[in-house]
């Protein structure tokens, strides 16, 4: 995903989305977890990570269901369209900078390519593993999910110096 700026929405079109910027220099997953499995409706969940800083909600505003991370016991705020149920996205306690935005709810789904899959040991045995691509078992380590908070810090400074 190399556009300037990623545009999406719900099935009913209340809530809408525009990330401006550049995506995270993270890439698209999919997500192999019990939680992602029962939220999707699906075998996983395939998700965009994107700057908070740089989301921009329209609409309803977004209900939100909260679950615990099954390795971590930290909390995860899954937020959906309140009026369809549409998945919108996710936000992790320990990376509260990223939005796991829910690839379905793309305007442009046409240059996804996932390039990790996670939580391979929940994926269910009828469903294909993405070949060439990194397995983890589990999902990453909170203390890597937490590291990336300089990260987003830095980027947002450059984004900002960028705009002058």
């Amino acid at each position: 995903m190399s556009r300037q700026q990623i545009t999406g929405h719900c099935m009913c079109g209340a809530v809408r989305y525009t990330v401006s910027g550049r995506p995270l220099p993270l890439s698209t997953v999919v997500c192999n977890c019990e939680d992602c499995q029962r939220a999707s409706g699906s075998a996983y969940a395939v998700v965009v990570p994107v700057r908070v800083s740089t989301l921009h909600l329209e609409g309803e505003p977004l209900a939100m269901y909260q679950t615990t991370g099954t390795d971590s016991a930290e909390h995860r705020a899954r937020k959906f369209c309140p009026k369809c149920g549409s998945p919108i996205l996710s936000i992790l306690a320990e990376a509260p900078e990223i939005a796991w935005l829910k690839a379905g709810t793309l305007d442009d789904k046409s240059s996804l390519a996932p390039a990790v899959e996670v939580w391979c040991a929940s994926a269910q045995e009828w469903t294909t593993r993405l070949p060439r691509r990194p397995h983890l078992r589990r999902g990453p380590p909170t203390l890597a999910l937490r590291a990336t908070r300089p990260l987003m810090r830095a980027l947002d400074v450059v984004g900002r110096v960028g705009r002058h």
